[in-house]
């Protein structure tokens, strides 16, 4: 699985914990929800600016945010 691929089942994954809409996180994100929807099925490369607003969001940190099972593999 790509890099891009697991950024974006992470973000689906914690946004789902959460309760909160793609539209919810790309408001507070301040990006368009349709971005939001490429973003968490893989299909567009983010930029570490872009994945801060997110996580911001999120209202989870980095650290957090890579700390699962899908970055921790060799």
């Amino acid at each position: 699985m790509e890099i891009k691929q697991k950024v974006g089942l992470r973000i689906k994954e914690l946004r789902a914990l959460k309760n909160l809409s793609q539209e919810e996180v790309a408001n507070t994100a301040e990006m368009e929800r349709s971005f939001m929807t490429h973003i968490e099925s893989g299909r567009r490369n983010i930029s570490i600016e872009t994945l801060q607003r997110i996580l911001t969001a999120l209202e989870i940190s980095f650290q957090e945010f890579f700390n699962s099972k899908e970055f921790l593999k060799p």
